[in-house]
């Protein structure tokens, strides 16, 4: 029996997903592969350091027609690893406007590399998709950030037109307020959940940015994973691990399988034989921040099995492909060493954006568009039972 670390993306992409619904789609794919057995899951919580605590989902088989009992079957078990809250605990407890300054500023400072990856010749095929969300991000930041001039007008409008001279001219003050008025009108009308949505969307911004950027946050997330994996491998002996990821948690799972200039560890060696990444922004990440993926240790391209879930109308997943086409994959994290296997997977066909679907962020959506809100309405992870299968990772059904 393997086991599965489940590694979530970040606030805004765990919104309808947690290791709780995972597993019970999995249950539910299990029940539908097989006819005499039935299957149910048991949560615990465990502390793997004195501080760092996991969810782990039980999955138990038992034959139909029968009650449960101690002596059912465990035929899998899922380690939640929860990573977010250290990255962004900082960053939830500041006001609006500081965070979305931060947004701000990380849109102004990506834009460069936005122009570049729109002109330049390469295998990104999203680029359009991704300058169309910074657009998005820039409007949502301005929008809040245009509050400012009308709450210090609306404290002493006497005070601030006669004391404007360094400022400007009381017509371009008057000019200000009527746009800012104009843009965030727009903004709480046309966008849904808008002041829920753009702090979620600030957080994770923020919060990729920063685990990129700093040695010291990367460290820190790399650290707790290898102590949840040597807890399993004290709990669980030999078994082998597979990680599950969604979004940016497959960044994560790719940045500890394959270390920069070093050896993976003896628990990532010995252990891990399969990687499940969903949603993907491997892409993304590198056009965005082009060095952070280089120069990567090739230890593992041989002993681990990978496979990759993407959707063509997802902003930011990788298809691992030349194109935005669905097939298989052409490359992997180092080229041709280890390359996923491809599983596409769509709910809509629609591939052209208009107006209202500019101001639903439609796109944004997408990113979220692998399962349904219910643990028994449709998801990806169909697709993923049945390829594990027939790839001997599930041996259970």
């Amino acid at each position: 029996m393997a086991v599965g670390i489940y590694i979530s993306g970040l606030e805004h992409a765990t919104d309808n997903e947690t290791v709780e619904k995972y597993a019970a789609r999995y249950v539910k794919e299990l029940e539908n592969a097989t006819f005499d057995n039935c299957y149910y899951t048991k949560i615990e919580k465990i502390y793997y350091t004195t501080n760092q605590s996991s969810l782990v989902i039980h999955i138990f088989e038992h034959p139909k027609n029968t009650d449960k009992s101690d002596t059912d079957k465990l035929v899998y078990k899922l380690y939640d690893f929860e990573y977010s809250e250290q990255l962004n605990q900082n960053f939830q407890n500041k006001n609006l406007l500081f965070k979305n300054s931060c947004l701000l500023l990380l849109v102004i400072r990506r834009f460069p590399r936005l122009i570049i990856n729109l002109f330049k010749k390469s295998t990104y095929q999203k680029g359009g998709k991704t300058a169309y969300m910074f657009i998005i991000f820039l409007i949502m930041s301005l929008a809040v950030l245009s509050l400012l001039p009308l709450l210090l007008l609306s404290l002493d409008n006497t005070f601030i037109v006669e004391n404007i001279a360094t400022l400007g001219s009381k017509s371009n003050l008057n000019l200000i307020i009527k746009y800012g008025i104009i843009l965030t009108v727009t903004f709480m009308l046309f966008m849904p959940e808008s002041n829920i949505i753009l702090t979620k969307i600030a957080a994770e911004f923020f919060t990729m940015d920063s685990y990129i950027q700093s040695k010291k946050q990367i460290h820190h997330v790399k650290h707790n994973l290898e102590e949840l994996m040597a807890f399993i491998v004290t709990q669980e002996g030999n078994e082998k691990i597979h990680f599950h990821t969604y979004s940016f948690g497959s960044i994560i799972a790719l940045d500890t399988l394959f270390p920069i200039d070093s050896e993976p560890s003896k628990n990532i060696k010995n252990q891990v034989n399969l990687l499940v990444t969903i949603g993907a922004p491997y892409e993304f990440v590198t056009k965005y921040y082009p060095h952070f993926l280089e120069n990567r240790n090739d230890q593992m391209t041989k002993k681990i099995q990978w496979i990759n879930v993407y959707s063509l109308v997802d902003a930011f997943a990788s298809n691992f492909r030349y194109d935005n086409k669905a097939g298989e994959a052409n490359f992997g994290i180092l080229n041709k060493q280890e390359i996923p296997i491809n599983i596409n997977y769509e709910i809509t066909q629609k591939t052209d954006y208009y107006v209202f679907d500019f101001l639903g962020l439609k796109q944004t959506y997408m990113h979220e568009s692998y399962w349904d809100d219910s643990n028994n309405g449709q998801s990806c992870t169909k697709l993923i039972f049945f390829k594990m299968r027939e790839i001997g990772q599930w041996s259970a059904a």
